[in-house]
This record gives C-alpha cells, sequence and structure tokens, in this order.
C-alpha cells in the first residue's frame, strides 16, 4: 500500500456537497478541484502507510466532530476565496 492522505476523499466529498447545495458558489469541475486543493493545503494531512493505520486514523482523529468542523469551516473559506477569483468564465 502507498501511503496516502486520507483527508482527501473525504475533502473531495464534502467540497461537492457544500458547493452543489450552494447558490452562492459555482459547482463546476475546475472550481471544485480549486476548492478541494485549496482547503487541503490548508488542514493537516493524515496520513497513513497500512491498511491498520487507515483504519485507526479513520476511527479516531478523522471521524471526531471537531476534524469534521475543521473541514468544513476550511472549505467554506476556500470556496470563497475561489469564488471572488475563479479560474474560468462565469
Amino acid at each position: 500500500m502507498v501511503s496516502k492522505n486520507l483527508l482527501k476523499k473525504r475533502v473531495e466529498e464534502e467540497v461537492a456537497e457544500v458547493l452543489e447545495e450552494s447558490d452562492e458558489f459555482c459547482a463546476c469541475e475546475q472550481c471544485k478541484a480549486d476548492v478541494s486543493a485549496l482547503a487541503l493545503n490548508n488542514l493537516r494531512p493524515r496520513y497513513a502507510g497500512s491498511d491498520e493505520g487507515e483504519v485507526v486514523l479513520e476511527s479516531t482523529d478523522i471521524s471526531s466532530t471537531q476534524t469534521e468542523m475543521d473541514i468544513y469551516r476550511t472549505i467554506l473559506e476556500a470556496a470563497k476565496v475561489v469564488n471572488k477569483r475563479p479560474h474560468h468564465d462565469r
């Protein structure tokens, strides 16, 4: 198994949900990618190098209420930044 940032999938799913539920933000693929990248750059990564490490991190740190709140807050902040300067014409 290659080590991976376990937040990546969670952030990408949450970004899609947040952008699609809001009329304030563009939900195109470019904006989703930009918001995800910016949010991931502003969150502490959670890497696992084995299946066992992935299970431990998922069940303790990543699923905590505080981590979920941090992810949501960081995504909203990233969405506001991307919304001000999107990489496409509206």
